[in-house]
């Protein structure tokens, strides 16, 4: 068993005991609090993510694209959504890799302009 020193006073640790054995009944209690918990909290987390106004099916210059909060689709190609990051001014960046990003401006609830690192060309869009 450790001591310690305190003025001169001699400390020493407490006995540490096993934990008393829970019955069952509580064990299981315990457990489906907290799965609850856990299920709830990702619930809310996954539905905060889809939040963004610019997520749904949207219709770009004739193609077909798709935004969610962790993809970006156009077409049958679909790219992963590395980071997502609000404007001052309302837009979004949509990072799909440290150099490669979207540019979602003006978005209403109908309407949005899509841009991209990869051009120089803006995409005028309607939601389906």
């Amino acid at each position: 068993m450790g001591s310690w020193r305190v003025d001169g006073a001699a400390i020493r640790a407490p006995l540490c005991s096993p934990p008393a054995q829970e019955s069952p009944a509580m064990l299981f209690a315990r457990l489906a609090a907290l799965t609850l918990m856990l299920l709830s909290t990702s619930g809310l987390t996954a539905r905060a993510q889809e939040d963004y106004p610019f997520t749904g099916e949207w219709e770009c210059d004739g193609a077909p694209f798709v935004f969610t909060s962790t993809t970006y689709s156009i077409g049958d190609d679909t790219y992963n959504v590395q980071e997502v990051q609000e404007g001052t001014d309302g837009s979004y960046s949509l990072f799909l890799s440290d150099e490669v990003y979207i540019y979602l401006s003006g978005i209403t609830a109908d309407t949005l302009d899509f841009s991209s690192s990869e051009s120089d060309r803006t995409l005028s869009c309607r939601r389906y």
